[in-house]
């Protein structure tokens, strides 16, 4: 189960979970038959890019959170590369970085869906009239991370 505050200014967490370990993978179904995903770091952010009609995309639980079951899924998938769609802050890079260093350590190839500094997918859907529309030119000017071979950029041997 999943909340979001909603509140622009309120205490506390913005994302809020159930307690527990996090299982299971949001719209699998989505992800069967591509060659490509976009992972996003909430699912009200993953949720605004299936509204905008992109519908191969999922959600890790916070920027920590790609789960065992997430990777099951997308080997299995036979997924080639992955967008990673974090929010734009310094949690978000690190997040990104990270999971496209595991990622392509498994032959994924991944880039990095860039939205203005401090603002997440959903944010940006808003803003856009009709909302969403511009979710697929962020998707089309994503910023390569790593190739699929060692999880490093080709050049120097650290995820950007």
């Amino acid at each position: 189960m999943y909340g979001r505050r909603v509140e622009a200014f309120g205490p506390g967490r913005r994302h809020l979970y159930l307690p527990g370990p996090h299982r299971g993978v949001w719209n699998h179904a989505g992800l069967q038959g591509t060659t490509e995903v976009i992972v996003c770091e909430a699912l009200i952010d993953a949720m605004s890019f299936w509204s905008a009609g992109k519908r191969n995309v999922t959600s890790a639980y916070g920027v920590n959170g790609f789960t065992q079951d997430h990777r099951r899924v997308i080997l299995q998938s036979g997924v080639k590369r992955v967008f990673i769609a974090f929010d734009a802050d310094e949690a978000g890079d690190r997040g990104a970085a990270q999971l496209a260093m595991r990622l392509g350590g498994e032959g994924i190839a991944c880039a990095r869906v860039t939205f203005p500094h401090r603002t997440d997918a959903n944010t940006f859907a808003q803003q856009a009239t009709p909302t969403g529309s511009n979710l697929g030119y962020l998707i089309d000017h994503a910023i390569p991370l790593c190739d699929a071979k060692e999880g490093t950029n080709g050049d120097d041997h650290v995820a950007r």
